[in-house]
Formats: structure tokens, sequence, C-alpha cells
């Protein structure tokens, strides 16, 4: 496995990292700084997750090798013992994770820099350890070795532990077989062999055939030669035989017959309910067209009738103005208002098809949104407008209760100064106004 001396200084005891190149997803390198001396490994961003399995491996045989070196491992520290960012120098923080193979801790950079991991907690992570039982305790005590938290260095007592009692982490021992089965590859075991079966192949193309169904080449669409079909008595006569194995015994005489009188009741009955389904949709059908001829008169016309616009109002209704209540009572007015005719514009006051209607309130609607975005009435007023509209309907000046249309009467004396309307109907179309005095 490739390492190069790293830029970085180990925050611990200050030597320089190596950086391993380890393989990444999607044959992607993953550069790990790590620090053999004191068994730490330094993640930037996310270098764990980005590891494939073939780079978790290496970086499981480089931490076997670094804890199996003469005295190395005896320098393995604890996180607690960690203080700084490698990159920025801040003061570290701890951070817990959940796996499935536990709970596990890491010191991270305030700054988004990456995270230290100890070579211990490392392997806990990827599940590589296991728990703490007696006869592991004993034997550490033998060899005069002392138990401690491989995350905040905390000393552990002589006996088998879940947590640590000081930052709850899983208390754990190295398992020699899981780690052997990650850094030994095992070329004992023989790759699996495909079961052997004759294979017959096109005289044309040489694709495969199955000879016992095939007369004509799926690939090539080339016709079996009888070269091809010199075996294929054979294996047909073998797929009969293997059909026949598994085939039921025939049935008796009596039980034939009785399946056949069932399955021709069952074919009658679903001709019936074809013919009922079929006849009653055909009644229905004949039923409307006699309805529609034997009563023309009361036929109801389908072409689009056209009514006065105050007949639409109540389809039209605008929402509740809110009258302003700083202000006086006004006895004269001036609006300004644009007003959108459905259909062709004419004197006096006009019809029109609900369809024109609805489609002359959706223009109001978006010409008043325009003119509160824009505030370009003149321009807006040579498109929209009625020619034909009287001093009752659009009346110019100041002018009193009683002089003019009711929409333009309940606008004047009721909204605010500057205030635009919504789309008001009136004999004429919808009319669009805005006070602009009021006395």
């Amino acid at each position: 496995m490739p390492s190069t001396p790293s830029e970085r200084q180990c925050s611990n005891c200050g030597r320089p990292m190596r950086v391993l190149d380890l393989s990444g997803h999607y044959q992607r390198p993953v550069q790990v700084d790590t620090c053999a001396h004191c068994c730490l490994a330094w993640f930037d961003g996310t270098e764990s997750v980005r590891l494939a399995g073939p780079g978790i491996a290496e970086l499981v045989r480089e931490i076997h090798g670094a804890m199996q070196a003469d005295g190395e491992h005896a320098h393995a520290v604890s996180l607690a013992r960690v203080q700084t960012c490698p990159v920025c120098e801040a003061a570290l923080k701890s951070a817990a994770n959940q796996t499935r193979f536990g709970r596990t801790t890491h010191l991270e950079c305030p700054n988004g820099h990456g995270y230290y991991q100890t070579y211990i907690l490392y392997l806990a992570e990827k599940g590589f350890v296991r728990p703490l039982a007696w006869s592991d305790i004993r034997s550490m005590l033998a060899q005069g070795k002392e138990m401690f938290c491989a995350s905040c260095g905390c000393p552990l007592p002589a006996r088998p532990l879940e947590a640590c009692p000081a930052c709850q982490s899983a208390i754990g021992i190295i398992d020699p077989t899981r780690l052997a089965s990650a850094i030994m590859r095992d070329d004992a075991i023989a790759p699996a062999t495909a079961p052997t079966m004759q294979q017959h192949k096109c005289q044309a193309c040489g694709g495969a055939l199955d000879v016992t169904r095939d007369i004509h080449c799926p690939h090539c669409h080339a016709p079996v030669l009888r070269s091809d079909t010199g075996t294929a008595a054979g294996a047909a006569a073998e797929a009969l035989a293997a059909r026949a194995v598994n085939r039921p015994a025939p049935a008796t005489p009596h039980h034939a017959m009785a399946n056949a009188a069932q399955e021709r009741r069952a074919q009658r009955l679903r001709t019936f309910e074809y013919r009922l389904a079929f006849g009653v949709a055909g009644a229905a059908i004949l039923a409307g067209v006699f309805a529609w001829y034997r009563q023309p008169s009361e036929r109801q016309d389908w072409t689009p009738q056209e009514a006065a616009l105050t007949s639409y109002d109540a389809h039209f209704r605008p929402p509740i103005m809110e009258c302003d209540p700083d202000s006086p009572v006004r006895r004269e007015a001036r609006v300004r208002q644009l007003i959108v005719v459905p259909g062709v514009p004419g004197p006096g006051p006009l019809n029109a098809t609900f369809g024109a209607v609805r489609a002359a309130h959706i223009r109001a609607v978006a010409l008043r949104k325009h003119w509160e975005s824009s505030g370009a009435y003149e321009l807006l007023a040579e498109q929209e407008n009625n020619p034909y509209a009287t001093a009752r309907s659009m009346p110019e000046g100041m002018f009193r209760r009683g002089e003019v249309m009711r929409v333009v009467e309940l606008a004047a004396f009721c909204l605010p100064v500057n205030v635009i309307s919504p789309p008001l109907l009136a004999e004429d179309g919808f009319h669009v106004i805005q006070v602009v005095e009021a006395r």
C-alpha cells in the first residue's frame, strides 16, 4: 500500500504524519493521514465513509502492522490527550456516533476540517471487536497490562463492562478471528464452478441453441441444420423423461367426466353473463334515444345563451371592501378607472355568455395586478376601456352620491385614497377603480 510523508503533524507527539492512498468508491483514491507512533488516524470530511471494501481492508492491515510493531503499540493514546486540529490548530470537540456495532466517539474540528480517531475506536466502529469477557481480563492481568478506555482514557475495573463509566463508550477487545479474516486473503477456497451442461451452437453465428425447441436461431434467425438436430431426439427424450417423473397420475374416467361437466357449466355461465351485460347496455342506449326523440320540445338548446351582465353578479361577487375608518364622511370624490368589457363593446347594458364574462374577469384581475405593480395607468387605459361609457359609468372630475353607478359610488366613497379596488361587475363590464381625491 503506497504511503507518503504528510505536511501535517500529529497533535499529540508533534511528529510528521503519513498519508495512506486507499481505495474508495467508484475507483476514486482516498488519502488518510495516520500517526503510527500514537495509533491515530485523521479523516478529512467524509473520507471514512468514502472508503470502499478494499480500502477498509488496507487500512485495517496498516493498523494491524502498526500495533504489532515492536514498541509502537505502547505509545497508543486515548482521544482525551489529543487537543488541537492539525489543520487550523483549533480546540477539538467530542462527538459520538451510534453504529450497528455500538457507540463510538471521535474528536472533530469545529471548523469542519475533519476528525481524529484512534486505531482501536476505528476497529470498534467497523465491528472488529467483541465484548470483554473474564478470560480476556485474566489474560491481560497475567501479562501485566492495564485496562483503560480508548475514548477518554479512564481506567477500567477488572471486570466485564458494557460501557465506560466516564464517557459511556462501548467497551470491547479486538477480535483476532474477525481481524484476521480482514487482513488475510483466503486463497485456499477454490472458486465455484458452474454445473456442466450440454450446449449446442448455431452453425451460422455460433449462438446458443435449445435443440429441443428451436427450429430457427434466436440470434440470427437462421434455420437449424440437420447436423444441429443430430442429438435433438436424445435431448427431447431426456426432457420428456424428466417431465414424466413429476407428472401426476392420470385421472379416473369418473373424475374426468365430472371435470368436463364442471368446465361446461362454467363456460355457459360466463356466456350468459356476457350476453346479459350487452343486453342491459343496449337497452339503456335504446331507452335514451327513444326519450330524446319522444320529447323534442323539452330538449335543452346547447348553444351558448347570452344574458345581461348584472345577472352574473352572484358568480363574480367581489370580496368585502373595508372602508377607511380614519376618513371623514365624504361628500365628493374623484376617481380614475379601467373597464374590461366581455366580448364586443357597445352602448347601453351589455349581454354576454358566461364563458365570455369569466374570461373578462380573469383579464380584469391580471390588469389590476399589472396596474398595482407598474402604475402605468395611461398605457393600460389605451388598451382596456369602453368607448361607449357614459358619465354615470366613467365620470370626469368630482361627483356626489347618486350621480354615478352603484359600483363606482361604492368604491369612491369607501376605499382609501390611491387604493385600487378589485374587479366590480356592472352593466357595461368589470370596473377597476382607484380613488384619486376625496373631500
